[in-house]
């Protein structure tokens, strides 16, 4: 609505995965490198967590967005709440692109064959789990730590990455046999103020508007009311550019800020 207000190519602050928006805080630039050093080694698992709206998503987005351009083949499962054959199949669904066997020893049968060609053809596989704290099934669990059995004599066939909230640690943590199959770990924190001055900024560029239209005070707000978090810095930001947008404003402040908030509630 009002995108052309600002003469913007796209919205800034739409809580999408857009990878084109990618922010590197000096947090998520962390995230993303430790999580590359596990795909790029073929390493067996990695966890990331984070507070709901901290940005893990979108680093998975990027992750697979550079991993692809290398040949990696990804298996990206939003939902896993679902038991142990549901969950397999999605797996094998997202590889193949057809429909997959009922059985669960044919689902296996199928994910060993396609990580097997897979490896023949020189490429390497990343199952992503997103919103990984809502598996509750400790079936479902167990099912992933075998997955991590396909290898050969000198690597994984399959790097598995699991993205959820805090939570998520804590249920790994009680599973001894999963977390020991864990290479690495990263928590996600909230952006400071100077990363939120920098993340607005980021964002109005790559939709095409090269000054902050945030005054000093309407950032500090930003900041105060979102707590760092991304995904509330953008609920925020939107509602304070449309309140703007409403009263022919182009510059954003406190009190559009104030109206912001109100109405993202």
């Amino acid at each position: 609505m009002y995108q052309k207000h600002w003469n913007l190519k796209k919205l800034p602050f739409e809580n999408t995965p857009d990878t084109e928006f990618f922010f590197e805080s000096e947090n998520h630039e962390e995230a993303f490198s430790r999580l590359s050093y596990v795909v790029d080694e073929k390493k067996a698992c990695a966890v990331i967590t984070g507070a709901y709206g901290t940005g893990k998503t979108l680093i998975l987005k990027a992750l697979e967005r550079k991993f692809k351009k290398k040949g990696y083949v990804f298996s990206f499962v939003q939902n896993p709440r679902l038991d142990d054959l549901g969950l397999l199949k999605i797996i094998l669904h997202n590889f193949t692109g057809y429909n997959v066997p009922k059985q669960k020893e044919e689902v296996l049968m199928g994910i060993e064959r396609f990580l097997q060609d897979t490896m023949h053809d020189g490429k390497h596989v990343v199952v992503a789990i997103d919103e990984a704290q809502l598996i509750n099934d400790e079936n479902v669990f167990e099912e992933l730590r075998l997955l991590l059995n396909f290898q050969t004599e000198t690597r994984f066939l399959l790097t598995l990455i699991l993205s959820g909230q805090p939570e998520l640690k804590e249920k790994l943590d009680s599973n001894k046999q999963f977390s020991q199959r864990v290479t690495l770990s990263y928590q996600l924190k909230p952006l400071d103020f100077e990363e939120t001055r920098k993340y607005v900024a980021h964002r109005l560029e790559v939709a095409g508007l090269s000054e902050n239209i945030f005054e000093e005070r309407a950032l500090e707000l930003l900041f105060e009311r979102s707590g760092g978090i991304p995904r509330w810095i953008n609920n925020i930001a939107n509602m304070s550019m449309l309140a703007a947008f409403s009263k022919d404003e182009r510059t954003i402040t406190e009190a559009l800020v104030n109206e912001g908030v109100e109405s993202s509630r």
